[in-house]
């Protein structure tokens, strides 16, 4: 494949794997939707429901960023990318037929596990099969197409199973079902390319595995990128699965309108992943594409923390999805810190820290909001104290990106770049 040129087989290969990435973000939030009717046929309290939908859900995700880039490097996309699929798809059958707590937790479990490849074989299908210099673009492409998991998972499929009456066990086996097509696709259209551009073939020892993860952990560049988009992307995964409504509520803003501005946030994320990437590709600049959304992350928080207007609030909470969705721009940038063969090593680092961070953070909050209640009920100046760390948050991803990230200008930092020769006459 030539580095400067679109193929069809190339753009079959990168929507077979944003489908699978939308497949598994919606597995990831549709659980929500059924809290009640779950909890009732389960038996379950709110602490055990929060175990089966979050905790052990986002931590083996977590966990296994980087195990499943080193399985996309030693085992290629297509089988990585089926054997994903093909998890989620067991997981999601196995859950609909459960009556049992510690079953439907294994297979929660196995849910994360699946989903967990998701990401990174949707990041290496594009760096394998999307022109470099398109890169960042596809990428946000491919998180705005995500975004629709969740805004599907929520609202429209609460009403259109209200409307039809389906019961949530019904629900899992159509989702077992559609995994079952997906898999289909996968066998069908998803390739592995390791070719290399031009007429040339270049040799090199082959690495141990240690070494190479020695080599990443070692780098500063990718941990600092990391950081940064685990920054941005913080705030408003907390704002949504936690204390949002409730510190909104106390703002003097319906919970019906609060969970519309959270709404308006993902909207924001939909919108600036591939404007975003876009323009940095557009640019070729990568760096201060970070150093403008932390920008723009920090006054938004600062206008929600602190504004009660709820026009202005609307505006701010649009921002802050923006803001979190540079996170793709991190991505291209971890791309171009490293060599082909490592590359889905780092999405796989990027993305593990992205998803740790809000697992330790939340707690954390939680256990401030804990520790500064004084009464029987939070108030409004209690949470801001605590909410106060979230300025600290952005504060450390602008000086991050500010002084420690430095400007790729869109081209891989340690790549060949090829030359085609000229055929002589």
């Amino acid at each position: 494949m030539k580095e400067n040129q679109f193929t069809a087989t190339g753009l079959l290969v990168w929507g077979t794997c944003a489908l699978l990435y939308l497949y598994g973000f919606f597995i990831r939030t549709v659980i929500g939707t059924y809290q009640t009717s779950i909890m009732n046929d389960l038996h379950l309290s709110m602490l055990q429901f929060s175990l089966l939908s979050s905790a052990v859900f986002l931590s083996i995700y977590g966990l296994m960023q980087i195990p499943a880039g080193i399985m996309a490097n030693m085992y290629g996309l297509k089988n990585v990318s089926f054997l994903g699929v093909l998890m989620c798809t067991v997981a999601v059958l196995g859950f609909a037929f459960t009556h049992n707590y510690s079953l439907a937790l294994l297979f929660r479990m196995c849910m994360g596990f699946g989903t967990s490849f998701g990401f990174i074989c949707l990041l290496l299908a594009i760096y394998e099969w999307i022109p470099h210099s398109h890169s960042a673009l596809f990428i946000g492409l491919s998180q705005f197409i995500g975004v629709f998991g969740p805004m599907f998972a929520t609202g429209p499929l609460y009403t259109l199973s209200k409307s039809i009456g389906a019961h949530w066990r019904f629900v899992f086996i159509c989702l077992s079902i559609l995994g079952a097509a997906l898999l289909a696709l996968t066998l069908s259209f998803v390739r592995n390319n390791k070719k290399k551009a031009g007429e040339y073939i270049v040799l090199s020892r082959p690495e141990k595995l240690s070494v190479s993860i020695k080599k990443l952990f070692s780098r500063s560049q990718p941990l600092y990128i990391a950081i940064v988009c685990a920054c941005l992307n913080f705030t408003l995964e907390y704002f949504s699965a936690n204390e949002g409504r409730s510190f909104l509520f106390l703002k003097g803003v319906p919970l019906t309108s609060a969970s519309y501005m959270l709404s308006v946030a993902w909207i924001g994320f939909a919108i600036g992943s591939p404007l975003l990437g876009f323009l940095s590709d557009f640019f070729n600049r990568r760096k201060n594409i970070l150093v403008l959304c932390s920008l723009i992350g920090l006054i938004s928080t600062l206008t929600i923390l602190y504004n009660a207007n709820k026009s202005i609030l609307y505006c701010a909470f649009f921002l802050l999805g923006v803001s979190a969705s540079a996170q793709g721009i991190g991505f291209a940038l971890i791309a171009d810190q490293f060599k082909k063969k490592f590359v889905a090593l780092g999405f796989g680092l990027n993305n593990a820290i992205i998803m740790l961070i809000p697992a330790v953070m939340a707690p954390f909050l939680g256990f401030l909001l804990d520790c500064k209640k004084a009464g029987s009920c939070l108030i409004l100046n209690e949470y801001l104290w605590v909410f106060n760390i979230l300025i600290l948050i952005y504060l450390i991803a602008l000086a991050l990106s500010c002084f420690l990230i430095k400007e790729t200008y869109g081209k891989s930092l340690v790549d060949f770049t090829y030359l085609k020769p000229k055929k002589n006459i």
